[in-house]
């Protein structure tokens, strides 16, 4: 059932084709010399190409135009936080961290909000397109809180 319902959706599809000479000998048909028929088949021909042609140039601009809007700056460069109770380093591309000397996990919150928890501390960092524009610390026990002072590198 399957094959015979795709042979069915073929020829319906290809209905609707035409030889060049097809063309040409309905074109004759009304009483236009061969000569002007082909012609008009030559130009025809040209036209569809011409649409097909400027139409892929369009799709080709389309998407490197769509490519360079995707392409997003990377803000995400090593960087270290420091304040009189904590201290923070951030590296490869924030997927590793230390809070005060020890491993620290690394938490993407979205594209402008990161934090780091470890060793007591919840560190928030945002940036933007050209990198870290402030963090801050709490202890994840109490209400302890700062501002940290942020080294970029």
């Amino acid at each position: 059932m399957k094959k015979l319902m795709m042979i069915a959706m073929a020829l319906s599809t290809l209905a609707g084709c035409t030889t060049q000479a097809d063309r040409l000998a309905k074109c004759e048909a009304q009483g236009v010399s061969r000569d002007a028929c082909y012609l008009a088949d030559q130009n025809r021909t040209s036209a569809i190409n011409a649409a097909a042609e400027k139409q892929a140039l369009e799709n080709a601009a389309n998407a490197v135009q769509h490519a360079q809007a995707v392409k997003v700056h990377d803000p995400m460069r090593e960087a270290s936080f420091s304040s009189n109770v904590v201290n923070a380093t951030l590296s490869n591309g924030f997927f590793s961290a230390t809070v005060n000397g020890k491993k620290a996990t690394v938490k993407r919150i979205n594209a402008n909000f990161y934090e780091i928890r470890g060793n007591g501390f919840v560190i928030s960092i945002s940036l933007d397109e050209n990198g870290i524009t402030g963090a801050s610390w709490n202890k994840t026990k109490g209400r302890d809180n700062g501002i940290l002072q942020v080294t970029q590198k």
